[in-house]
């Protein structure tokens, strides 16, 4: 065997292993890009987004305020109540 035919040997396995690897790669991106599709079609249905829970958020705050105001009138009612009694 000449060097010639080693050389065209060697060439042609490390050709060979670098074409897998470039097919293995793009298989993967393949998945990968599959996969991320498949996220962006099931976010909105599994997580609130930002803005919906901020509004959610406010509202909720507000009704906390209001609901603590109105029990403080109460409360202070009471003690008024209390201070005639006495």
């Amino acid at each position: 065997m000449d060097h010639q035919t080693v050389i065209n040997w060697l060439s042609a396995a490390m050709g060979l292993t670098v074409g897998w690897v470039l097919r293995v790669m793009w298989i993967s991106i393949h998945d990968l890009k599959r996969d991320m599709r498949q996220i962006e079609r099931e976010l909105p249905v599994l997580y609130t987004r930002r803005e919906d829970f901020k509004a959610d958020m406010t509202d909720l705050k507000e009704d906390m305020k209001a609901g603590f105001a109105k029990l403080e009138a109460h409360l202070a009612l009471l003690v008024e109540k209390i201070d005639r009694d006495r």
